[in-house]
């Protein structure tokens, strides 16, 4: 037998193998991270910091030091992965300085949402708190900065630039432009969850606001807010346009929904919650639903998917 030598079949399999390593490299970025999180967490005077910080003691007195932790992690794992994927980048002589420039703007983007995780923290009681609200609250940190710690830990953050084929400002602005979508995405399925938990205009409306319908219309109008800002960033004016109408679609479906959920909720003023939930549960499915078959209606609530471009994250 004879090895092959298709060029075709050296590509693929050199192909496998880099993903392959680069997964390998992730997922080990993401273990020495997270032991040297628990050091600094834990024994911070190793690090040359305080025993007892003054900041680790008030997060330990919120009970908040499990969500503290993810950031904490986060902030690790962020310069720990582009420090382990550098190898790997100079091996495929792509644009390391690029690349920790965005390593640096992702890193700034989890900071940002740390200090708005500490200000919004009461609307999520302590897990020991009545209803154990807290539970929530490392879910949708983990939603929020899931997508800069995937980017980087797949060594997605260092582009390379083939002959024929786009820009490194291209693909740069088009990396931004899709993290950007996807973050305020996350970001707006977290207020609109929030927002519909705690929803008190009727007191036992919240469930027609909370789930599916919170989570729902916050996504949707997340996910408007980013692709307008996303369709600043792209260099493409087909982009552009695109992204520019896809987000007024995003945008006038996520209005309906809340609307709907806002009708629904008044149930609460004399339905239990157990009723209203039964009620709001399939409301924004029936939505959408009445909405294919309504033209009228058909014009504000909209059935789209979120387009990513293929290889832009990893």
């Amino acid at each position: 037998m004879t090895a092959p030598t298709s060029g075709g079949t050296v590509d693929e399999t050199s192909t496998k193998r880099a993903k392959v390593v680069r997964i390998t490299t992730g997922v080990t970025a993401g273990a020495v991270s997270l032991a040297l999180a628990l050091l600094l967490t834990s024994s911070p005077e190793r690090f040359g910091l305080s025993p007892s910080p003054g900041l680790f003691e008030r997060l330990r007195a919120e009970d908040r030091a499990s969500d503290a932790f993810i950031f904490a992690w986060a902030l690790v794992a962020l310069p720990v992965a582009g420090l382990l994927h550098t190898p790997l980048a100079l091996a495929r002589r792509t644009r390391i300085g690029a690349g920790w420039a965005l390593i640096a703007g992702y890193w700034l983007y989890v900071v940002l949402m740390a200090a708005l995780a500490w200000q919004v923290r009461d609307f999520f009681p302590a897990q020991d708190a009545p209803g154990k609200k807290g539970g929530l609250f490392g879910e949708a940190i983990l939603m929020v900065i899931g997508t800069p710690l995937f980017v980087v830990g797949s060594g997605g953050v260092f582009r390379e630039v083939r002959a024929g084929g786009s820009t490194l400002a291209t693909q740069l602005r088009e990396q931004l432009a899709t993290v950007t979508v996807l973050c305020c995405t996350f970001v707006g399925a977290v207020t609109g969850l929030t927002l519909g938990l705690n929803f008190n205009l009727p007191r036992d409306g919240f469930p027609a606001m909370f789930l599916p319908g919170g989570i729902l219309w916050g996504a949707l109008g997340g996910a408007a807010l980013g692709l307008r800002a996303g369709a600043l960033l792209t260099s493409s004016t087909d982009s552009r346009r695109r992204m520019t109408d896809d987000a007024k679609s995003f945008a006038r479906t996520a209005a309906a929904v809340l609307t709907c959920g806002l009708c629904v909720s008044q149930l609460g003023w004399f339905l239990p919650a157990w009723a209203v939930a039964f009620v709001g549960l399939p409301a924004p499915f029936v939505l959408f639903v009445v909405a294919g078959r309504c033209e009228r209606l058909g014009r504000w609530v909209e059935y789209r998917r979120i387009e990513v471009p293929k290889g832009v994250l990893y």
